[in-house]
């Protein structure tokens, strides 16, 4: 008799994950230090007041009350939807129908062209095997614990070739997450390319399709297959705060 726990288990299209053993890779929305892209203003939490009530249990209230003001697109880990790019015709909370996924979590150093940091078609190829995974998360190097609280802004950060991006979508992958803060470049004019290429809009809408940002996957978790669960807030705008939960394969 083994004296070995039972593991707690979560099983999608015959493959066993782990409920015991979760690795969160979203960065908290905070108005401590934290990071911020696109010169966004950070998130505020400001306690309620009306009358004599104070929402702050610090100034003498009740219970502690806040009104938050945030900007997704830049005071965290947040998930987009075709929304982003096409209007208030689409929201996140309509088009984020999954709530777990199968997911490939890959490993891409980053590379210089023309004066921009990109993830090249050739380094993603090198480090990405295809498995039928519709979910992808990619991790770049360097991957310094800084990326934690970076403040990206006014910094030309990496992003996505439109080659890569063509891969992305040719092997079907419906949910990306990246640990920048976008798939395009900081500033393009507003051509916003590979987020065009990613839910090609408008010729073939992938509606049901997300883009999530700003996600930090530590170097303990290993490359490989593991089911996530999204955990993507029910904002009814193009992106709500998210917090992705990767469980590991269970080995039998």
């Amino acid at each position: 008799m083994s004296s070995e726990a039972p593991h707690r288990e979560l099983v999608i299209n015959g493959q066993r994950f782990r409920l015991d053993h979760l690795v969160d890779i979203s960065l908290p929305i905070t108005p401590e230090v934290a990071t911020n892209a696109f010169s966004l203003p950070a998130a505020t939490f400001e306690p309620y007041r009306i009358g004599s009530f104070v929402g702050s249990v610090e100034e003498g209230g009740p219970v502690r009350c806040d009104i938050v003001t945030i900007a997704p697109h830049g005071n965290g880990t947040h998930t987009e939807c075709v929304g982003h790019i096409a209007g208030r015709g689409y929201t996140v909370d309509v088009c984020m129908r999954e709530v777990v996924d199968i997911a490939t979590l890959v490993t891409v150093p980053l590379e210089e062209i023309g004066g921009d940091v990109v993830i090249t078609r050739e380094n993603l190829t090198a480090a990405w095997q295809d498995n039928g995974s519709t979910t992808l998360i990619i991790r770049t190097l360097p991957n310094d614990v800084a990326k934690r609280t970076r403040r990206w802004s006014a910094n030309n950060p990496a992003y996505v070739h439109i080659d890569a991006m063509n891969l992305v979508v040719e092997r079907g992958i419906r949910h990306l997450m990246i640990d920048l803060p976008s798939v395009d470049r900081e500033e393009d004019a507003g051509a916003l390319v590979a987020h065009h290429r990613f839910w090609q809009w408008p010729d073939n809408p992938r509606t049901d399709c997300t883009i999530t940002e700003l996600i930090f996957v530590p170097d303990t978790t290993p490359d490989g297959t593991y089911a996530v669960m999204f955990n993507v807030a029910p904002f009814h705008g193009d992106a709500a705060p998210a917090r992705p939960v990767l469980m590991e394969t269970l080995r039998v």
